[in-house]
């Protein structure tokens, strides 16, 4: 048997629940161990046990055990979180200054405070360390891959609520393996690119998750046109707010990004879901052609709303006009169902140096079916990779490490 400590610590806040969200954060050995089962499936599985003839799902039920069959088999990797756990206190988006129109604010959306909810979530503050007893009951000669595995969640992973948005960042401290040579111990390395974002202001987590998210809405992010929703911070949970014109400068701001064309697509998509075709041709020249759509391929669900249509009576002062992008589509309960998490990986990253990285990891492992359609309120649309591929195209991006 092998065994070893790890050290991680966690570099942005972390939102992980235990038994009551709500109210304490805690690190979990089935979470972690649920982590490590799914970057070994995005790197193909070990490359000395493929030497053997094993497959991934052998290499899977070897390691992490299975309850397939008619009998059950404990996988051979054991995990252990060693006390005491980090200290937790609750948050929201306010505490951590993300407002409503700011780039953490557009990650961290959940956790507004809203109606009869404050949005609070137990929270492990940036800088706090934690242990993980690992004990490995295999073969010896494949000790150091199970040691790659935690150093491959240490560089790249994450941890709790809102993980693939920058939250929950990991660094590894020891024993120290390096990104490189760890993944030199996969079958399909190349199931992930890692990039690093050039332009990035990175100093210290909060730049470089700001950063991040706001290159990662400079590609999926249409932009209200005409009015935007603005919330009176005082009142946010009796629903207070008001509509306001978006001024010329914005417009032009929000169709300069990107993303914008493939978004606008989207949103024309939308709209002729509800009945009201978008003009023809778009002014905005909208990427693609009718019935295409871009932004399902970065996750699903979505929520379309539109401030033009619908009723706006209701207990909300503003239209509540939507449209659902959903994975799929139940006809005999009339509503989506299932879910796609997104390819794109915000990652935080702190080197042995102390030096901060904004990275943008593209998990092609798991990118959006080649033929897969979305179905809006039940209609289904195509879907392209246009937008996910030109996305790991931006001149912005270079190869990491």
């Amino acid at each position: 048997m092998k065994t070893s400590t790890f050290l991680f610590e966690v570099i942005t806040p972390c939102f992980c629940g235990g038994a009551e969200p709500e109210k304490q954060a805690e690190i979990r050995a089935p979470s972690i161990r649920g982590h490590l089962r799914w970057w070994f499936r995005t790197l193909g599985g070990f490359k000395s046990l493929a030497a053997r003839g094993m497959t991934i799902r052998d290499q899977e039920s070897l390691i992490f055990g299975t309850t397939a069959g008619n009998e059950g088999r404990a996988g051979r990797l054991m995990l252990r979180v060693v006390p005491p756990q980090p200290n937790s206190k609750t948050a929201n988006a306010n505490d951590l200054g993300a407002g409503m129109n700011t780039p953490l604010g557009y990650a961290l959306f959940p956790l507004r405070p809203f109606g009869q909810s404050d949005g609070r979530r137990g929270k492990i503050s940036e800088s706090a360390r934690f242990r993980v007893s690992v004990l490995w009951g295999g073969q010896p000669q494949h000790w150091e891959s199970i040691c790659a595995l935690l150093a491959i969640w240490g560089h790249l992973g994450s941890l709790g609520f809102r993980g693939r948005r920058g939250f929950g960042a990991l660094r590894l401290m020891e024993p120290f393996v390096s990104l490189p040579d760890a993944l030199k111990h996969f079958a399909s390395p190349g199931g992930v690119q890692v990039l690093k974002l050039t332009n990035a202001n990175a100093t210290n987590w909060r730049s470089t998750s700001a950063a991040l998210v706001g290159w990662y809405r400079s590609w999926r992010h249409h932009g209200q046109m005409n009015r935007t929703w603005v919330w009176n911070d005082v009142q946010q949970r009796s629903k207070g707010g008001w509509w306001k014109p978006v001024a010329p400068p914005q417009k032009d701001q929000n169709r300069a990004q990107p993303g914008f064309k493939y978004a606008r697509r989207d949103h024309n998509e939308g709209l002729d879901v509800q009945g009201t075709r978008a003009p023809n041709p778009d002014p905005d020249q909208a990427q693609g052609t009718p019935g295409q759509t871009f932004r399902p391929a970065l996750g699903l669900p979505i929520i379309q709303f539109f401030s033009s249509l619908g009723d706006s009576n209701g207990p909300l002062p503003r239209p509540r006009a939507t449209v659902n992008w959903d994975w799929d589509f139940d006809t005999v309960a009339n509503k989506g169902k299932g879910r796609f998490a997104s390819p794109v990986l915000l990652r935080p990253y702190r080197d042995a140096t102390g030096t901060w990285h904004a990275l943008v990891i593209f998990v092609d492992a798991h990118r959006w079916p080649e033929g897969k359609q979305v179905f809006l309120n039940g209609q289904p649309r195509s879907v392209s990779l246009d937008l996910y591929n030109t996305m790991k195209r931006d001149q912005h991006l270079t190869p990491f490490p």
